[in-house]
């Protein structure tokens, strides 16, 4: 008797920061989490960069698709994130003209911080906006409505720590912990808090702090091994051991 032939898995639609995440209910419910389209414009670019432009356009789906975006498109990294930076900074002057006597960071809040979070992280991808991308991320830093939200301080300490400004990316990214690790959504193994040990043990190597950098490369791996199935955030573990194992040879080469 003739047995039909089995039909190939379909390749998944999208795609979330790791491969686990998008066999997990739970981890696609993360707030960080964004489905990107698998294409080949997509795919080869960082997942927290398309996943900033994409939600600035979360509420207007019919705009996102009119975009002059080409699926296919096989050009550069460079050339792509200057396309996507170019439309963000129009959709944000549309926005603004639309409501010409309110500044719109006041005027809707939500919108321009989810505009102005895709154009920082575009901007710190290009190495000549990386200073235009220190006044984006200061200014939504300073424009926040929840000054006890520190999640821009968090981006802030990042760049810092890229464009060379050490103490201050510590001292800023020392507070975002704390935050972070009191936090209810968050906590000492979340994937934000071990990003900021990572930016903390960039700053004080910077800075010439060696020893320190290294008892807390200990204590990041200690948490990275902790993680596992019974872990709320054990879907990242593979890729924190790949980003601490990055730091590591980043900084001992």
């Amino acid at each position: 008797m003739a047995t039909a032939a089995s039909t190939p898995p379909s390749e998944p639609a999208v795609r979330y920061s790791t491969a686990r995440v998008l066999t997990s209910p739970q981890a696609q419910s993360f707030s960080w989490e964004h489905p990107i389209p698998v294409s080949p414009f997509w795919d080869p670019l960082p997942y927290p960069t398309s996943a900033c432009f994409l939600n600035a356009f979360a509420s207007s789906p019919a705009e996102l698709a009119a975009l002059p975006i080409d699926p296919a498109s096989t050009a550069p990294n460079p050339e792509k994130i200057t396309l996507l930076l170019s439309l963000l900074q129009a959709k944000l002057a549309r926005e603004q003209q639309a409501i010409t006597t309110t500044p719109l960071h006041i005027a809707n809040h939500p919108l321009w911080s989810a505009i102005t979070l895709g154009i920082a992280s575009l901007q710190s991808q290009l190495p000549d906006q990386l200073a235009a991308a220190e006044v984006t991320i200061r200014a939504l830093a300073d424009h926040r409505i929840d000054k006890a939200n520190l999640g821009p301080l968090h981006m802030l300490a990042d760049h810092l720590v890229k464009v060379g400004k050490f103490v201050e990316a510590e001292e800023t990214e020392r507070a975002v912990l704390r935050w972070m690790e009191a936090h209810e959504r968050l906590g000492r193994d979340s994937p934000q808090a071990l990003g900021a040990r990572r930016i903390i043990v960039r700053a004080m190597w910077g800075q010439g702090r060696r020893t320190e950098a290294e008892e807390m490369m200990r204590e990041i791996e200690g948490i990275v091994e902790g993680l596992g199935e019974g872990s709320r955030f054990g879907v990242y573990q593979e890729e924190e051991r790949g980003l601490f194992g990055q730091l590591v040879g980043e900084l001992r080469r």
